[in-house]
């Protein structure tokens, strides 16, 4: 019975060493987390002073909404003044639209852009 609970308590202890070293690690991605928190936070903040310090500024624009809501391409309609503040890629889009003068399929658009008509890249343009 004893060599059993010798091998319980050897368990225990490895098991106690290895939660302490995996504490440390948590600990040590939670302060880097906080720290790219900040960093994003006073990123945001300089951004917008700096956009209030502009001449007509305090208006919102596409590239206050990128840093208000990262990830994000198009801005919210309520923040876009035209195509113009769409990014090249999508005023080529609706450019082609443009010159179709119909409906255009999303294969068909990818054709026009040359972009290849795998699945992967047809659904990425109707996304």
């Amino acid at each position: 019975m004893e060599p059993i609970l010798e091998r319980i308590n050897a368990r225990r202890a490895q098991l106690a060493e290895q939660a302490e070293l995996l504490g440390r690690q948590l600990a040590e991605v939670e302060d880097e987390l906080a720290r790219v928190a900040a960093a994003g936070q006073v990123v945001t903040q300089l951004l917008a002073e700096d956009e209030a310090a502009e001449p007509g500024g305090g208006g919102s624009d596409s590239a206050t909404a990128a840093v208000a809501e990262p990830g994000r391409v198009v801005p919210y309609r309520k923040d876009a003044s035209g195509p113009a503040d769409l990014s090249a890629e999508y005023q080529r889009v609706l450019q082609e639209v443009a010159e179709a003068g119909a409906p255009v399929r999303c294969k068909q658009m990818c054709e026009r852009l040359g972009i290849g008509t795998e699945p992967r890249k047809v659904e990425a343009m109707r996304a």
